[in-house]
């Protein structure tokens, strides 16, 4: 386990995890297999293993604002197998490999493992992205205005990172996601503006974008008021409209 946990960490870090298929044969023994993995169900996931499951919360508890970072959007629920225990079950309870995340993030990834490096979802223990804008937003000037998001990696970025991050935007759904959390908040912006003077809206907005981009430039909101700050049709009457 401490060999296969070095394996994992150093593949992890070198978007490689494509590479450790030797794992999935070890320990050759089915009984030793699903020893390795009741050490996750029935010690960590359990709570009658006291101290296994204070790992177990430990690891939970370590997302920033409980805030699924597969997402960026739901409450932390469970732990997601990075490299499924069904499949890596020297990896079972390898801190690395145990990620905190929504229900609904773990039940999208399921089982699945990455089979080449564009392949490998985005890690937050060794992948940091926050710090170039990716997610962009354009408005789609209907009545009433939505937003649609969409991905374009930084010129600074290998191809390999820029597959890696627009996998993870299709296979978590984000675009979807951010896209109805962004309309709810928009339906109430539009009662907000129209409050406002004409020429008070336009600054109005930039200041939310830039203030939510000090956080992180790649906050749905974030790039939502950014979209919305840079729209003439919006900011000239088309946010008002129902």
């Amino acid at each position: 386990m401490v060999n296969a946990a070095i394996q994992f960490d150093a593949a992890a870090s070198s978007a490689s995890l494509h590479t450790l298929g030797d794992l999935k044969i070890k320990p050759a023994d089915d009984l030793d297999r699903e020893d390795l993995r009741k050490n996750y169900t029935q010690r960590m996931l359990s709570r009658t293993d006291r101290a296994a499951r204070d790992e177990y919360d430990k690891l939970k508890d370590a997302a920033p604002l409980g805030r699924c970072p597969l997402c960026g959007h739901r409450d932390v629920e469970t732990l997601d197998h990075t490299l499924p225990k069904i499949h890596y079950p020297l990896l079972a309870v390898v801190p690395t490999n145990l990620v905190p995340a929504c229900l609904k993030c773990n039940m999208v990834k399921s089982d699945t493992d990455p089979s080449e490096a564009g392949e490998q979802a985005l890690h937050p223990y060794f992948d940091d992205i926050g710090k170039e804008q990716w997610l962009f937003a354009r408005v789609i000037e209907e009545a009433p205005a939505v937003v649609k998001y969409f991905v374009v990696p930084p010129n600074t970025w290998d191809d390999v990172l820029a597959t890696r991050v627009r996998g993870h935007f299709k296979t978590f759904g984000l675009a979807d996601l951010y896209g109805s959390q962004a309309a709810r908040e928009m339906n109430g912006l539009r009662h907000v503006l129209r409050r406002k003077a004409p020429s008070m809206i336009g600054p109005h907005l930039k200041d939310e974008a830039d203030g939510l981009a000090d956080e992180d430039p790649n906050l749905w909101r974030a790039v939502m008021y950014q979209a919305l700050a840079g729209n003439p049709w919006y900011i000239n009457g088309g946010f008002a409209l129902e």
